[in-house]
């Protein structure tokens, strides 16, 4: 599993891209959606295994299709060009499309990171000294980078007053070892390992509560015709959520030939993650949604937009 592979595209990268997309669009006529199944992009991010639990347990939609790709990156630009219909993406993620004139629905909160995201200072040593000037490594424009805006907020303090080297996710121990860092931004299961060699955690996911979600978004032109398949898609997923968190040896055994993990080290990360039910979800997107605010303000302080992007939480599809 590599979380590197939900790093998205800057909003500048996908209205290139968008432009390129709307003029081969114009030159060809395209399959209405409901003709064809439903096209749902996932990663390699073990957040979102319940739908291929799902799938292989027989109780995904016939008329779903699952598109497994290496990175978010691959995933926003088949969005945009109208490829894909739907995704499973990290709540940002699906802010820049709208922002890049996407037009995206959040149909549900898929997980929610309780602790799996977290900023650890090299040393004891390194904790005392504070953040204020440090230097930290974080893999910039994706979820580590919202982490670290959101660890310094709380600190009193600004990007502009720490510096900041891009450190791909691949890249973490490593660089701990070999740079002059004082703070990673990293997550688990990399989070066990660099701790048992003296790092020490001082701010995680846990802190931001509700904030570091993924979550299931679908292009807003693709909804008419697909509602009984979507409900039905989300009735699955929360099947394999089900079956998943049950913890049974061969459902475990399956996560963790797919994400290329010991089975003891998927259970640790699961450990790190809350899957809401339909009901909680359903509050999250109505009444108490802290992560779109926090998000919002993230990506303005950022510079990756001009405004906060607004973003339409629907959960009417969610199971009653």
């Amino acid at each position: 599993m590599e979380r590197q592979a939900r790093t998205g595209y800057g909003v500048a990268a996908l209205l290139l891209l968008l432009g390129c997309v709307l003029f081969v669009a114009g030159a060809r006529h395209m399959v209405p959606a409901p003709t064809r199944p439903l096209a749902i992009g996932t990663n390699l991010w073990i957040g979102y295994e319940p739908f291929h639990v799902a799938r292989a347990a027989g109780t995904l939609p016939d008329d779903v299709t699952l598109v497994e790709a290496r990175s978010s990156p691959s995933l926003m630009e088949a969005l945009a060009s109208g490829s894909l219909d739907g995704a499973a993406l990290t709540l940002d993620e699906v802010m820049r499309l709208e922002a890049a004139g996407v037009p995206m629905a959040v149909l549900a909160i898929l997980d929610v990171s309780k602790g799996a995201d977290v900023v650890l200072a090299r040393d004891a040593a390194a904790k005392a000294r504070g953040p204020a000037g440090a230097h930290f490594g974080v893999e910039t424009g994706g979820v580590g980078a919202f982490v670290l805006y959101r660890f310094l907020e709380r600190q009193g303090l600004t990007m502009g007053q720490v510096r900041v080297t891009p450190v791909p996710v691949g890249d973490h121990a490593d660089a701990m070892r070999r740079m002059d860092i004082d703070y990673i931004v990293t997550y688990e299961p990399l989070v066990s390992h660099l701790e048992q060699a003296g790092a020490v955690r001082v701010f995680d996911s846990a802190d931001m509560p509700g904030e570091v979600v993924d979550v299931l978004a679908v292009r807003r032109d693709r909804l008419a015709g697909r509602e009984a398949t979507l409900r039905d898609l989300l009735t699955a997923w929360y099947g394999g959520v089900d079956k998943m968190l049950r913890g049974d040896d061969n459902t475990i055994n399956r996560v963790s030939q797919r994400q290329n993990l010991p089975e003891a080290r998927v259970r640790q990360v699961l450990a790190h993650l809350d899957f809401p039910g339909p009901a909680v979800g359903r509050t999250m997107m109505t009444t108490n949604s802290t992560a779109v605010p926090a998000v919002q303000r993230w990506l303005v302080a950022s510079g990756d937009v001009g405004r906060a992007p607004q973003i339409l939480l629907d959960p009417s599809f969610l199971p009653k």
